[in-house]
């Protein structure tokens, strides 16, 4: 591996620790299940809609890279799926595998690096990968990926973006976010496309306009109106595509 690329995953592990150590398993809510066994196609939420695009996957495997503290992992277990965890962080693998046992699930989860696998060629029907290509080289992570994709398999994407450079602009005025390494940011439109290249993109929706976050300053986090609300205007004004902050598509391997 590069220098700069160990230095990469050392700032990702570096800041995976300072997450978990907010965190126990006692404090930890359980895992949403019931959102995440049949959403609809036009469901306002972006995970709810990854859920969506990832079909029958009873019976399949399931590889979810950057797994985390396992709330996605209980979710693709109980449709059904074979799931194999992997995230770069010992501490939040440790949570995950807690997590799943305490559910009384089966999964095997690791840490490991997007980069290496260490998985089979073709060995796996689906990626489920939820914001994490904005931490990696991009090109490293979609190679590893197709390579232990069979033929025909997906992967799930959702990611952060930030296409407006006004938006970009106006978003470096605010204060830094904690948690955040030097390296992660919202994917632009060129690196959504490099993501995107070698596969056959389907299903693409782009979620949650700059206002959402705004609004959950003066109304409860339980509300869904302003999902809702952002939701309505994206999917009837197609031009506000171009300020959403959320992107989810499926990706093909056709060869």
């Amino acid at each position: 591996m590069s220098q700069l690329l160990s230095t990469r995953n050392q700032a990702e592990v570096e800041r995976s620790a300072s997450e978990a150590s907010k965190i126990t398993l006692a404090s930890l809510k359980p895992a949403e299940i019931d959102r995440y066994m049949n959403p609809p196609r036009d469901t306002a939420f972006p995970l709810e809609y990854a859920f969506h695009l990832l079909g029958d996957v009873r019976g399949k495997t399931v590889l979810e890279l950057g797994c985390g503290k396992g709330e996605n992992t209980i979710a693709l277990v109980s449709r059904g799926a074979s799931v194999i965890g992997i995230d770069i962080s010992p501490e939040l693998i440790e949570i995950a595998q807690a997590r799943v046992h305490e559910a009384n699930l089966e999964a095997s989860i690791a840490v490991g690096d997007a980069y290496h696998t260490g998985l089979p060629d073709e060995s796996v029907d689906v990626v489920f990968c939820a914001a994490l290509v904005h931490h990696l080289d991009i090109k490293l992570a979609r190679d590893e990926m197709r390579r232990v994709l069979r033929p025909g398999g997906v992967v799930i994407l959702k990611e952060p973006v930030r296409f407006s450079k006004l938006y970009s602009r106006l978003r470096g005025l605010l204060p830094a976010k904690e948690d955040v390494s030097s390296y992660e940011h919202p994917l632009t439109r060129a690196e959504l496309d490099l993501m995107t290249q070698t596969f056959v993109v389907e299903g693409t929706r782009y979620f949650r306009l700059p206002f959402v976050p705004l609004a959950f300053r003066v109304l409860s986090s339980e509300s869904r109106t302003p999902w809702k609300t952002s939701n309505w205007m994206i999917r009837n004004f197609a031009p506000l595509e171009s300020l959403a902050t959320a992107v989810v598509t499926r990706l093909r391997k056709v060869n």
